[in-house]
């Protein structure tokens, strides 16, 4: 009866494991070739997809993790307040880069509004979708088979990874590898205000205020969503050095989280 039922409950860690990917790879193609879609297949930099209009890609990948998740009854992808509530305090650090992206957004001049509106509502559904994605299901996919540790590095490397396909949209490969590189550093502080908090909120919201606050920056200084004239070195080093405090709180943060740590599931 015991070697049945861990049976049982290694088939079903198999098969959530499988589903996450399949979502992912799902994800992915309708994330991503859905942009490409709803762009009429021309290259157009990412600040000006999502300033110019409603990315309906987006809301369609949110529709498939809402269908995956109902269908698979996932409960434990953290769609809780955080516990405890004190342990906001430790987006101090994080909350920093939020107030420079405000003030260098009324130094350099925000967009118009409707842009801005556009902005809004995209970054809102960036921020969903990719944290469902990763921090949601392929994390807690990746936590039935896989120890803490691994499960953070798989996500985190897998989300940065992802990030390259963005060269199907701008059509510029060393963009997309360098957004690639910030992303998985970014991706570290988002899995480590999970695992802090408990909560999926927390980096949803925090991912979306920060998408804010760098297109909205992009575009209000370019006057509505023309890539900015940067030197070609800038691009390349500007938002790994953006990202980079960050990354290293939030390693901060991970310093004591060990492989046999155990999250809650709620």
């Amino acid at each position: 009866m015991l070697n049945s039922t861990m049976n049982d409950s290694a088939n079903r860690d198999r098969k959530r494991l499988q589903v996450a990917l399949l979502t992912g790879v799902a994800w992915v193609l309708v994330t991503m070739f859905g942009m490409r879609w709803a762009s009429d297949g021309s290259k157009k930099p990412l600040v000006e997809t999502v300033s110019h209009g409603i990315s309906w890609n987006l809301a369609m990948a949110i529709g498939v993790l809402l269908l995956v998740t109902l269908v698979m009854r996932w409960r434990d992808l953290k769609f809780v307040a955080p516990r405890p509530p004190g342990s906001l305090k430790l987006l101090w650090f994080p909350t920093l880069y939020l107030l420079l992206f405000a003030m260098l957004g009324a130094f350099l001049g925000l967009p118009p509004l409707g842009t801005l509106m556009f902005v809004l509502l995209n970054t809102l559904m960036v921020g969903l979708s990719e944290e469902w994605m990763f921090r949601g299901v392929l994390f807690q996919g990746l936590r039935s088979r896989l120890r803490l540790w691994p499960a953070i590095i798989v996500t985190t490397l897998l989300f940065g990874g992802v990030h390259v396909v963005n060269v199907i949209t701008t059509g510029q490969l060393a963009e997309a590898a360098v957004q690639a590189v910030a992303a998985a550093m970014s991706g570290t502080v988002m899995i480590a205000l999970l695992i802090r908090t408990g909560s999926l909120w927390v980096p949803v919201v925090y991912h979306a205020l920060w998408d804010l606050g760098t297109f909205t920056v992009s575009a209000g200084a370019s006057g509505g969503g023309a890539p900015l004239d940067l030197h070609e070195h800038l691009r390349w080093t500007i938002p790994m050095l953006l990202v980079l405090p960050n990354f290293l709180y939030a390693v901060f943060l991970l310093r004591k989280v060990r492989n046999d740590s155990v999250l809650s599931t709620d």
